[in-house]
């Protein structure tokens, strides 16, 4: 069957339309879906910015910490005295005074030339450089509360670091002795004052 072809006429302005439409809503499909693809590329670089910002900003915080905590040991090494060189008018005077104040009996001592601490795991460094003095100690004690009180009292009060090295303790007979307070135990003891010499602080 035969359609006039006047009779289609009509209908080519709407399929046009139509046609139009749908590539239209094809680009516009396309489009969108390369925008919508570089701003997922835009967010993810962006959020990989901002996590190294992040971590940036995490390691300087905690270097700050680092170099706070540091600084703030260095301050009270300084101010008790380890850093810096020994002391031994210091350490006579406060070995005195905890006698004193202890009411201990004799107390005989020797402290030896300083030289260069030598301990395991202990590495120089061309900053610092550890120095131990020597101290040996002969002490007449009542009982032994005396020289745990004695090494307290040195280590709170001496410009120094205290490392005791040994300590010995024995009996002493007193039986033919009257009085009822004397001296019951004899100790010795090895003990290594530290100090640290900061040769920057000492260049400027």
């Amino acid at each position: 069957m035969n359609v006039p072809g006047g009779s289609l006429r009509p209908l080519y302005l709407p399929l046009a339309v139509a046609v139009g439409l749908i590539a239209a809503g094809v680009a516009v499909v396309l489009v969108t879906g390369h925008y919508l693809d570089r701003a997922r590329l835009q967010h993810r670089i962006a959020l990989t910015e901002r996590q190294a910002i992040q971590n940036k900003l995490s390691r300087a915080t905690e270097e700050e910490r680092e170099i706070r905590e540091k600084l703030v040991d260095y301050r009270r090494l300084l101010a008790s005295g380890v850093i810096g060189d020994e002391q031994r008018l210091d350490w006579v005077e406060t070995i005195g005074q905890i006698k004193t104040d202890r009411k201990l009996f004799d107390i005989k001592y020797q402290i030896e030339p300083q030289r260069t601490l030598d301990l395991p795991g202990l590495t120089p460094s061309g900053e610092v450089e550890f120095r131990v003095s020597p101290l040996r100690v002969e002490m007449q004690l009542l009982h032994e509360g005396d020289l745990l009180a004695f090494l307290d009292d040195l280590r709170r009060n001496l410009k120094s670091h205290v490392m005791v090295r040994s300590c010995t303790m024995q009996r002493v007979d007193r039986s033919t002795v009257e009085k009822s307070v004397v001296p019951r135990l004899r100790a010795e003891c090895t003990i290594d004052l530290v100090t640290i010499r900061d040769k920057q602080l000492k260049a400027t």
